[in-house]
Formats: C-alpha cells, sequence, structure tokens
C-alpha cells in the first residue's frame, strides 16, 4: 500500500507543483488494523494588520479559514505508521486575489520487510517555512492549520489565525531509507543503509536540496566479553539546485574494556571530512583519538572521561566525556563535552518531575544547515493536554485521552538559507500544574553562525501561559511573551512581543471550538519592518 500526497500553490517565481511521497506500507493484508480519523476545522478570522506592515500600510480584513485533514495511524509490529494530512484553504474578503490554498503534512513509516533483515524508513513533511531575510519573529504569527509560536517558546494566541503567511514558503521533503539489520550470532549486530533526502522550496531563495546518505555500522554481541566495541562510517552527498554541492564524511570507533563492576577502559578514533562553501582547512579533515576510563559506582552516578589528542592547530590535545545523575527516579541529568570540527561542542538534557510539575532544560550544538534541519523537523509541535502535563507532538490531532491547547504550539522554525551554519539551542520549561490551572513557562536562546559569510544570528525569549479548566469541557488559556533578535551585521535587532487568550469548549469528544483574541507587536531598526496587530477567531473543529 502507498500513499502519495501531491502539492501546489502559486509562487512569485513561478508556478510549480511538488510531490512528497509519503509513505511506504508493504502490504493490504493488515488494512484491518489501520485507524483512520478525518476532520475538519473552519475558522472565521478578524486582523486589523493581517500583512503584519507598518501602521501606514495596514489593511484590516476577515479571511475565512477551511481546513480538512485526515490522521492515518497503524501501529502493527512489523508495519507502524503515523501520517497527518491537512489542506487549508484560505477566503479574504476584501481581496480575492489573495484567496489560496496550503498543504500540511507530517508523516512517517516503518516497515519490516524479511524478518530480522530488511527494514524500510520513510518520512514525508509539508509546511510553511519562513523565507531567507524574514525575520524569526514572523513564525509567532503563522496560524495555517493552527500554526503558532515563537521561536522555540509558547505562541500567543497561537490559533487566532494566519497573519504573516505572506513571509512565508512553501517546503517539501520525503526521505526513503532501506537497510538490512542483522545479528550474527555473539560476534556483532550490523547494518548497512542508504537513505534518499529531497527537499523542495517553493517560492523560496533557498536551493531544492537531494541528498543521498550511506551508512555502515557494527557493534560487538558478548563473544569476547570483557571487550565490547563499535565502529561507524557515514558519509552524505549533497546536491543543491541553485548554490554549491555539499558532503561530509564521518567516521567513529568505540572500544570499553571491563576491568571489575564499576571501571572500565575506553579508547575512541574519529575523523571527520566536510566539504561546503566557507568551510576552512582545520575543518576540512579533522581527526582525534582518545583514551580514557569509565567510572560506574550505582545507578544514580556514570562517568567516562577521555584524554584526546587531535589534528587541530590551535588546541590539539584536550579532555571529553559525559557525565549522568540519576539523583532520584524522577530527575536525570547528563551532560557531555567533545570537539568537532568547528570547535568545542557540548550537550545537556536535564528533566525533573514532581507530582505537580515537570522541569526541562536542553542544550545542543551541531554544523548544519536549512534543508537538514526541514528534514530532522525544526517545525510545529502541537500542544496537548495529558492528565494535567503538556506533551508537543508533530501531529495537531491529541493522542487518546488528552486535548489540545490552543495558543501554545512550539515553533521552532528559523529563516532559510543556502549556506551552512553552527547551530547552538539553550531551551528550558518548567510546567506546574494545581487543581483546576495548568501554568507554562519556557525560554530559550538560539545561535547561529554562518560559515561562508561568517555573520551572526542570535534570538532568545521568555514565554508563559497560564491554562485555567472551568468545568470538564471549558478550557481558559492565556498566553504571551517576548522575544529578541540581534544580528552581526549591526542594528539594535528587533523585539517580538504577543499576548493572546483562547477560550476553548468541548460540545463532545468529536466537536470542539474556541475563540482567540491576539495582540502583537514587533519593533525594529529596520525601515518598515516595525508593525503592531490586534486579531480576533472563532473555530470550529470536528473529527469524524
Amino acid at each position: 500500500m502507498g500513499m502519495v500526497v501531491m502539492a501546489s500553490t502559486a509562487s512569485s517565481k513561478s508556478s510549480r507543483c511538488f510531490l512528497a511521497l509519503a509513505l511506504l506500507v508493504p502490504a493490504l493484508t493488515w488494512a484491518s488494523d489501520w485507524r483512520i480519523t478525518p476532520r475538519i476545522t473552519l475558522s472565521e478570522v478578524y486582523s486589523d494588520n493581517p500583512d503584519l506592515v507598518s501602521s501606514s500600510q495596514a489593511k484590516s480584513d476577515w479571511i475565512t479559514e477551511i481546513t480538512p485533514g485526515i490522521s492515518v495511524q497503524r501501529d502493527g509490529g512489523r508495519v507502524k505508521v503515523h501520517a497527518d494530512y491537512r489542506m487549508t484553504g484560505l477566503i479574504y474578503a476584501s481581496d480575492s486575489s489573495r484567496n489560496d490554498i496550503y498543504h500540511g503534512l507530517d508523516g512517517k513509516a516503518f516497515a519490516e520487510l524479511v524478518q530480522d533483515w530488511f527494514y524500510v524508513d520513510a518520512t514525508a513533511r509539508i509546511s510553511q517555512q519562513l523565507r531567507e531575510g524574514a525575520s524569526t519573529g514572523d513564525t509567532g504569527v503563522v496560524g495555517v492549520g493552527g500554526v503558532g509560536g515563537v521561536g522555540g517558546g509558547v505562541g500567543g494566541g497561537g490559533q487566532v489565525g494566519i497573519s504573516g503567511i505572506n513571509n512565508t514558503s512553501q517546503v517539501g521533503a520525503y526521505s526513503i531509507s532501506p537497510y538490512l539489520k542483522r545479528r550474527l550470532g555473539s560476534f556483532a549486530t550490523v547494518e548497512a543503509r542508504v537513505t534518499y533526502d529531497d527537499v523542495i522550496a517553493s517560492d523560496s531563495q533557498t536551493s531544492d536540496g537531494k541528498t543521498t546518505r550511506y551508512r555502515l555500522s557494527a557493534v560487538s554481541g558478548n563473544l569476547y566479553y570483557p571487550l565490547t566495541w563499535s565502529a561507524s562510517y557515514d558519509r552524505s552527498d549533497t546536491n543543491n539546485s541553485d548554490s554549491d554541492d555539499s558532503s561530509d564524511d564521518r567516521a567513529a570507533i568505540n572500544a570499553r574494556y571491563v576491568l571489575s563492576k564499576d571501571f572500565s577502559l575506553l579508547a575512541q578514533a574519529s575523523l571527520e571530512k566536510n566539504d561546503y562553501s566557507g568551510v576552512g582547512e582545520d575543518e576540512e579533515d579533522y581527526k582525534s583519538y582518545g583514551v580514557g576510563v569509565s567510572y560506574t559506582p550505582s545507578r544514580r552516578f556514570s562517568a567516562d572521561v577521555f584524554y584526546n589528542d587531535s589534528n587541530a592547530d590551535d588546541d590539539d590535545k584536550y579532555i571529553s566525556g559525559s557525565v549522568t545523575l540519576n539523583p532520584t527516579l524522577r530527575t536525570s541529568i547528563k551532560a557531555s563535552s567533545t570537539q568537532r570540527s568547528y570547535g568545542e561542542s557540548y550537550g545537556l538534557n536535564l528533566s525533573h518531575r514532581t507530582r505537580q510539575s515537570t522541569w526541562s532544560l536542553n542544550y545542543q550544538d551541531d554544523l548544519t544547515n536549512s534543508q537538514e534541519q526541514f528534514l530532522n523537523y525544526a517545525g510545529t509541535q502541537y500542544a496537548h493536554n495529558c492528565g494535567g502535563q503538556i506533551i508537543f507532538s508533530n501531529s495537531p490531532v491529541p493522542p487518546a485521552g488528552c486535548f489540545a491547547v490552543p495558543g501554545l504550539n512550539q515553533n521552532i522554525n528559523q529563516s532559510q538559507s543556502d549556506e551552512t551554519y553552527t547551530s547552538k539551542i539553550l531551551s528550558g520549561a518548567v510546567t506546574y500544574t494545581r487543581r483546576r490551572s495548568t501554568f507554562m513557562l519556557s525560554t530559550y536562546l538560539n545561535k547561529r553562525q554562518f560559515q561562508s559569510s561568517g555573520d551572526d544570528e542570535k534570538t532568545y525569549g521568555l514565554q508563559g501561559s497560564w491554562d485555567l479548566k472551568t468545568s470538564p469541557s471549558t478550557t481558559f488559556t492565556l498566553a504571551g511573551g517576548v522575544s529578541k533578535e540581534e544580528y552581526s551585521n549591526g542594528g539594535d535587532g528587533d523585539d517580538l512581543w504577543n499576548l493572546g487568550l483562547v477560550v476553548t469548549h468541548n460540545f463532545d469528544s468529536k466537536v470542539s471550538g474556541n475563540v482567540a483574541f491576539r495582540r502583537q507587536q514587533r519593533s525594529s531598526d529596520q525601515p518598515g519592518e516595525s508593525y503592531k496587530e490586534n486579531a480576533v477567531a472563532a473555530r470550529l473543529n470536528m473529527s469524524f
């Protein structure tokens, strides 16, 4: 069985269509196990500035939004599918020439074609992404199909409507990854994988990108215990339509020799080869190797520490490793440090739960680009309330036993660029639930350093929300926050603040509605980039 979704949209460059391959599923024999849920959302939106332009140019309008969608799921042992597709039609009361249709798709599938031997992974995605040069603050107001949020934080009334849609382009992507994975007795488990990625950007200055990735890996069994080892090799080749092609190779070998229950000896070696526009000589061919020790006195503490040597010019010797702490069953902390071709690299994952609250703090960095971020889903995460705990998923459809929380959708979209860049993201959030109220506070810091131009970009912000359940079927959500953007090419940057209120009522298990209000304002040192907007919307959601 296969599913193919076609998406087309008008473009200032040209009229074009793109094909997104959604899911590959091997047979019809499991048809009875599929769960298919169609739905439709009807909205009426009023905005006094839907284009998010300066006050002197602002023109108010009423916009009718019609969004049919369908969710397809299967969780069988050998076939797993999760897909959500929606098509949003926008009808403008004052200017019918602006009427348009936008598509959204989030799909992933897994199939075991030959038992314990041959597998296929597949993903597909369509969404609205910021164009190159657009302000990342505008992510807070793109609302097609309920999208909202600001830079990884909480959106101010994210389901008010579709303000700022003119600053986006429709991007589609699919990935197909067949692979062989086999356990060779007690010797090792081996994997050979090839992945075909395609990112297709419409009405954008960002190149379309076709990437072929190869991966070989092996993880030892217990044949040589107390010696264990792992080895991997990855290569990717990317062809860009309007910019230089790129490629990279990465190889790694790790070994561990267990001396006792608490101590192990460690060894590692790695290689990175990068070929992209703007790469420095010290980043083209980066090698490192090291030896270390592992100490695990209890389940609550473990540490791996390496002493390394590399071919880096400025600091060829360095200490790396990771520490894991689990002081309680509800608290987990893992911190790591190493060195990559672009410099020092760190990682942090902290989580803590109490009976009424959840806490999290995360940091990650990588060498990446816009196409790769889109494939890895740097996009909208939809908020759902599950027993008083706010969780996020790729699908706007709440999991069983949960309900959607309008206005809390997270959106980490970034302006598109053809450049390779280092991405450093720090984010934290706390959720507190007491009786009928849920409070959420989140913060983020996102730094990007572009390798070709040398420009830097930094965005950071603080967002909060209060979710009040006044009855079993009615919820009030008040959300708002501030964000800041700074650029290395001068100026004071941009400031964006937003405040929204959403009242949601569940009429029954398949019908819900909400009324939303939003106020937002952006201050910019760039001429014509400042704006103010007030908006109100009524929305009806029905599933069948």
